[in-house]
This record gives structure tokens, C-alpha cells and sequence, in this order.
């Protein structure tokens, strides 16, 4: 009877030290839970893809910034002076030589001078020879001046060459869109340039041959002048009957 008591006693005794036990060792295992694992990770997966979105629209800014950087930038050089120089030139050479200026003024002043519309009565053929060398030198150094505007145009082909050249490559190689414009504009101011050069020659060509006209047109108003008081009206070489 005392054995099987103490037996008794000491299963009591297992029993309560396995049940102190028993919740400490429940409490050292981890309960998993798919549903609750699979929602963090999407919403890890939205936080990232949130990320990688402001990044991408970080890294479109700075390209917008680097292409705005880029449209602003200036030509490191430019043809303007040539073309300029090269105008200045060609209106010194328009304007150059003893002939009458190429302005409306002093053609109007000259050109009266030079061949009146009415010729006097009274003129002499001294008079006539007269005019005749002042209309010569006048239509010679206009054809002078023609001849050396030839030229200066001439020369500056191969000057606007080397020049288009250089506008051509600041076309090409335009980093933005205001070195694009300033590119463009440089080949425009070399075509205007062209155009005013031509304009000039056929200004200078144009008075010679102008000029030519009126001196033969002159000359024969001062003949049939000459001729007309020569011949008077007739009335002194009447036959007699």
C-alpha cells in the first residue's frame, strides 16, 4: 500500500511538472501563415514597383533638364563678320571709281546734266565734242566699275565657299535646338549676302549699259540739232525761175 502510494505521489508530481512545461514549449514554435505571407509580399512587391517608377521619372527629368541644357547652348562661332566684311567690300567697290554714285540723287542731278532732253539752238560742234568726251568718260568708268564688281565677286567665291563649309558643320553637328536656329540662320545671312552681291553687279551692269543708250541717244539728238541749223528752213536755197 505504501509502494503504490508513493507511485501514485510521484505520477502526480511527473504530471504537474509536464504541465508547467507544456506552455513554455508551445511557446517556442512559430505559427506560419500563407495568406498573411503571400498578401506582405505583394504589397512588398507594389512598394518596389512604386520605387522603381519614381526613379524612372527621376532619371526622364534629368534627361528633360540635360536636353533643355542642350537647346540652350550657343554657336562657339560665327560667319557674320566675313559676311559683313565681304559686303562692305563689294558696296566699296559699287560706289569706287569716277563715275556717277549709284543713288537716286546724284543720278537725277547728273543724268540731266549729261543728256538733257532738249538741246539748244545755239549749239556748237565744240559743244558737241565737249559732250561728247563727258558722256565717254562717264560711260567708260561706269563700265570700269562694272568690270572691278565682276571681280570682287568673283574673289569672294571662294571666300563663300570656305564659308558654307563652316555653316554646314554647325548644322550638322548642332547639339540643340538654338544652335540648330543659330546654324540656320548663318546659312540664311550667307544666301542674303549672295543675293546682294548679285543685286549689286546687276545694279553696276545695268547703269553701263543704261548709260551706253542715253549717249546714243544724245548724239544723235544733238545731230539732228546740228544738222537742223545747218540746213535753217530752206528758204535760202530756193530756185529761181
Amino acid at each position: 500500500m505504501t509502494m503504490l502510494r508513493r507511485a501514485l505521489i510521484g505520477m502526480s508530481m511527473t504530471l504537474a511538472l509536464l504541465a508547467s512545461c507544456a506552455p513554455q514549449a508551445m511557446a517556442q514554435f512559430t505559427v506560419f501563415d500563407p495568406a498573411n505571407f503571400q498578401q506582405n509580399l505583394l504589397s512588398a512587391v507594389r512598394a518596389l514597383e512604386q520605387i522603381n517608377n519614381q526613379v524612372r521619372v527621376l532619371q526622364n527629368q534629368v534627361l528633360m533638364i540635360q536636353r533643355m541644357d542642350q537647346n540652350l547652348v550657343r554657336l562657339g562661332s560665327t560667319i557674320s563678320p566675313d559676311l559683313q566684311r565681304s559686303l562692305s567690300q563689294i558696296e566699296a567697290q559699287l560706289h569706287a571709281g569716277e563715275g556717277v554714285a549709284l543713288r537716286l540723287q546724284a543720278t537725277e542731278r547728273m543724268y540731266d546734266k549729261l543728256f538733257p532732253s532738249r538741246v539748244s539752238t545755239a549749239i556748237t560742234s565744240d559743244d558737241v565734242l565737249r559732250n561728247a568726251r563727258t558722256r565717254w568718260d562717264e560711260e567708260y568708268a561706269t563700265l570700269k566699275r562694272a568690270a572691278n564688281l565682276q571681280g570682287q565677286i568673283g574673289d569672294s567665291i571662294e571666300a563663300d565657299k570656305s564659308l558654307l563649309g563652316d555653316a554646314m558643320a554647325h548644322s550638322r553637328n548642332a547639339a540643340g535646338i538654338l544652335e540648330a536656329t543659330q546654324a540656320g540662320n548663318e546659312l540664311q545671312g550667307l544666301s542674303v549676302k549672295q543675293s546682294l552681291a548679285l543685286q549689286a553687279l546687276l545694279s553696276a551692269q545695268h547703269r553701263a549699259e543704261t548709260l551706253a543708250r542715253a549717249r546714243d541717244l544724245a548724239t544723235e539728238n544733238e545731230a539732228r540739232q546740228r544738222f537742223k541749223s545747218f540746213v535753217g528752213e530752206g528758204t535760202a536755197y530756193a530756185a529761181r525761175r
